[in-house]
């Protein structure tokens, strides 16, 4: 029999030992109140306090040496009271010592639970439960936290409680309640009593879910019983319907089109879900196909069944979707294959993420029957004849591509550049395919033959001394950009010198030549450009001359005339490991010189020279009063020699160069500058003059 208690309140504690009861927020192992009291045997006891996870044990008169500790948390445990136990002061056993309470428990058994019937129900139907003391009930818990009032029961007696199971009702056992935090406000403990017997409350059920297989935005039955107790439904791909008035089945009009296969979950009043049999869906069938040999770019039909499902068709390296269909209907689709497709099988695509494998697919490339003239100078124009050529994308000679100027089916006209090379001629289709010729065609020239270059570069401003046979052909020399050589030295069939242009591009270029029958041809890449001058010696502050570095971890000052610029220089020479690598550095302001130097006009230039690869990017570091500024250095192309690099002194943040914060100024640099990487170096970089400039735009020093 359960038994519950009338009349519960907390009771105060004595500290005893070490341990402290006066703060519920005191780090130290404190009880403040325990109940109920009176209590029931048979039932819960509270303890309420601080750190009371830590009690180790709980003496009850009669009852010693409890260690069935139920901990809620911190501040509260429970333990159930023994059947032997008996009135007087309750002790909790800690490793600080013990505290034993103010007040003696006291014990009272006035209402009892002796059975609750029936033992299976409906949530809506009435449920009888029948003990002693019933009449002071305030209240029924059901599962799971379900409460329902005193003024909510059919009828109240002291041997019997009828009520309604609510409609959130789960199965479990069901507790009456004195409701004493009710009656107090929530300053007392209320009893509890649990029935013996655990409630069935009765589940919806699903007998049947048709169509089974379903088709996407078709209608769904679900059919069973106890349905009105279903407060939504849930469909694989997580659509929520919410039901009413449901009591056998339930109707879904108008399926979502993305639904997915799966489980379909009823979910009851109560929360408790109910899962159907898997459901599945109908997917696209394909019957036949217009073609399986096809062409890019060409209208392909599907044929089968419900293809009105599918949102996109994908085909190797290219899809379509159903928006961009030409036609499209349960039993066919109509649609122009894409211009980047190439052979294999395609798949179709649903919303409801399934998909139909159609069969392989050949695309067809063009063919090169002939062409003509079968020699021709460049910028004279070439017809090919063939099949499919307005698959062309592209038309080439050795490495240089001809402009075509008009495509049909069978027909290419193409205009043969400067640089083209005999040989056959290939073309590229719109989906990647390459054709060659069968037959070369002859790139007639009369130019000159370039054997190289005296100079390892061309300089701005300086000779660059050009070396072949029957150089005198030349007429005119074009640098990269369309910028002609007006000066020249010396001139003979062997050697020509021409003055680089000041304005030359800085990287690796090629110059063109015409000569004076008017042809056109290339002269072997080179590297042009050169390093920008230093304006005022006295704003360099490293030239690893006279300005060095004071420390690194990696790296070396060199001098190899082979690499030499203007006198020593500063290479890294080993592959470097990940994290932070430092390379050059000085501080204190030792030859930093910033008079007049301002954030918005100046910049660092710094003259580099990449022997290998492109780099990883850089760090230049700033440090001083204002805080430690750093600029992130896109990574050094390797332009063939030395050229230089532009820091913006706006480009200077803090937080390693990722922050918000701006360099203000340079007079406040009185720590560290130099150069760093963060990540792992493999290849070797020289690095010369480093100086401030002032330039005529709104940059950094």
């Amino acid at each position: 029999m359960c038994l519950l208690v009338v009349g519960v309140a907390f009771t105060g504690c004595d500290e005893e030992d070490k341990a402290d009861t006066n703060q519920m927020n005191t780090g130290a192992i404190a009880l403040n109140a325990f109940g109920p009291s009176p209590a029931i045997r048979g039932g819960e006891l509270r303890f309420i306090g601080t750190n009371l996870d830590k009690v180790t044990s709980i003496d009850l008169p009669g009852a010693e040496g409890i260690t069935d500790i139920t901990v809620v948390g911190n501040y509260e445990i429970r333990i159930t009271i023994p059947q032997t136990a008996q009135p007087g002061l309750v002790v909790l056993n800690t490793p600080d010592g013990k505290i034993t309470s103010k007040t003696p428990i006291g014990y009272s058994e006035p209402i009892s639970i002796s059975g609750i019937a029936p033992l299976a129900l409906k949530a809506g139907e009435v449920l009888t439960i029948e003990g002693d003391y019933l009449n002071i009930v305030e209240e029924i818990i059901f599962a799971d936290g379900i409460h329902v009032l005193k003024a909510d029961f059919e009828s109240q007696a002291r041997a019997k409680i009828e009520v309604k199971v609510p409609m959130e009702a789960q199965s479990g056992k069901v507790i009456v309640s004195d409701g004493a935090d009710l009656l107090s406000d929530g300053e007392e403990i209320p009893a509890w009593v649990y029935s013996e017997e655990e409630l069935d409350v009765t589940l919806p059920e699903i007998t049947a879910v048709t169509p089974n297989p379903l088709k996407a935005g078709g209608v769904l039955t679900i059919t069973g019983v106890d349905f009105d107790l279903v407060h939504k439904v849930i469909l694989p791909g997580g659509a929520e319907i919410v039901v009413e008035d449901a009591t056998t089945s339930i109707v879904v009009e108008d399926t979502p089109a993305d639904i997915k296969e799966g489980i379909i979950t009823l979910v009851a009043f109560s929360g408790v879900e109910v899962e159907s049999e898997a459901l599945e869906l109908v997917k696209p069938a394909i019957a036949s196909l217009s073609a399986t040999t096809v062409k890019n770019g060409a209208a392909f039909t599907i044929s089968g069944t419900h293809l009105d499902l599918v949102t996109r068709a994908e085909f190797q390296n290219g899809s379509v979707d159903a928006a961009d269909f030409v036609a499209h209907s349960a039993e066919a689709i109509e649609l122009t294959l894409p211009l980047t497709s190439t052979d294999g099988a395609f798949v179709l695509h649903t919303a409801s993420e399934t998909s139909t494998s159609g069969e392989a697919l050949t695309f067809v490339v063009p063919t090169l029957a002939s062409f003509a003239p079968v020699e021709a100078k460049p910028n004279q124009s070439v017809v090919l004849t063939g099949t499919h050529l307005d698959l062309v994308s592209s038309v080439w000679l050795g490495d240089t591509e001809a402009d075509i100027s008009g495509q049909t089916e069978t027909e290419l006209t193409v205009t043969i550049n400067v640089g083209s090379e005999s040989g056959p001629i290939t073309v590229l289709t719109v989906n990647g395919t390459e054709v060659n010729s069968s037959t070369d065609f002859t790139v007639l020239t009369n130019l000159p033959d370039i054997s190289g270059y005296l100079q390892s570069k061309g300089v701005p401003g300086e000779i660059l001394t050009i070396q072949g046979t029957d150089l005198l052909l030349i007429k005119e020399l074009i640098f990269p950009d369309d910028i002609y050589a007006t000066a020249y030295g010396s001139k003979s069939d062997t050697e020509i010198e021409v003055y680089v242009p000041e304005e030359v591009v800085t990287g690796m270029g090629t110059i063109r030549m015409i000569t004076y029958e008017g042809e056109e041809g290339s002269l072997p890449e080179v590297f042009l450009g050169g390093t920008d001058p230093v304006q005022d010696a006295s704003y360099v502050f490293f030239d690893f001359d006279t300005k060095g570095s004071w420390w690194g971890s990696y790296g070396a000052v060199e001098s190899d005339p082979a690499l030499m610029l203007s006198g020593n220089y500063f290479r890294i020479n080993a592959d470097l490991p990940g994290g932070w690598n430092d390379f050059f550095w000085r501080n204190g302001r030792n030859d930093f010189k910033t008079e007049d130097v301002t954030v918005a006009d100046w910049v660092i230039k710094m003259d580099v020279n990449v022997l290998g690869d492109k780099s990883q990017d850089f760090k230049f570091r700033l440090n001083g009063s204002d805080g430690d500024f750093w600029a992130i250095i896109p990574g050094f192309e390797n332009k063939g020699g030395w050229y230089t690099v532009t820091i913006p002194l706006t480009d200077f943040y803090d937080q390693d160069g990722t922050g918000t914060n701006q360099l203000p100024n340079v007079q406040n640099i009185d720590a560290d500058f130099g150069l760093a990487t963060q990540v792992p170096l493999e290849q070797s970089i020289c690095a010369s003059t480093i100086y401030a400039l002032k330039e005529n735009r709104s940059t950094l020093l």
